[in-house]
């Protein structure tokens, strides 16, 4: 029987997981807490098989806990509830967590994760890296493009853009399109006209 130990602060996350781990064959809920000093003595001691985690609990950080959690359990799949940013993903891989789920996900995302902790593969949902990539969109601006943006953000025209820069107002327009795009609608750059 595989075992998971559940570390949330929050009761709706908990009674995700437990109903995520009720629809798992052969696999049973082993315990949980809402603290990350008394889920070091406790996984130290139970050896779960898979052990979730919240990002935020009362006494720590869920990410900080994982890492701990993997000093001295190396193989120790962690799944990670949290929400979906990239800062957060990119720390949470070099952690090590082996799966990663948005706080809002429900049972049947929750259980795949925990199932391919359990084979010991990893599980980032589509829903998860998406929403991590559009966060994370305005840093993969060009040069070309952040200079158009910060121009744009502080109050000049696309025609007075287009004459400090030496190119056509048309020229101006595609860089502020592809702006938007990036950051998801534009993020505060204003409205053309």
């Amino acid at each position: 029987m595989a075992t998971v130990f559940a570390i949330h602060a929050n009761a709706t996350t908990q009674l995700t997981i437990s109903r995520a781990v009720a629809t798992l064959a052969h696999t049973e809920l082993a315990g949980r807490t809402a603290s990350a000093l008394e889920a070091r003595r406790v996984v130290a001691t139970l050896a779960p098989d898979v052990v979730t985690v919240d990002l935020r609990l009362p006494d720590g950080d869920g990410i900080t806990l994982t890492q701990q959690l993997r000093t001295t359990r190396p193989r120790l799949p962690v799944l990670l509830v949290g929400p979906a940013r990239h800062a957060l993903l990119e720390r949470a891989m070099a952690a090590g967590v082996a799966a990663y789920v948005d706080r809002g996900a429900g049972v049947v995302e929750v259980a795949a994760a925990i199932r391919a902790c359990l084979a010991g593969g990893v599980s980032y949902s589509a829903h998860t890296l998406n929403a991590a990539l559009r966060h994370h969109r305005a840093a993969v601006l060009s040069p070309r493009e952040r200079e158009v943006y910060e121009l744009v953000r502080a109050g000049l025209s696309q025609a007075a853009v287009a004459k400090r820069l030496g190119v056509g107002e048309s020229t101006v327009r595609t860089y502020v399109a592809r702006v938007r795009a990036k950051t998801t609608g534009g993020g505060d750059l204003p409205q053309a006209g």
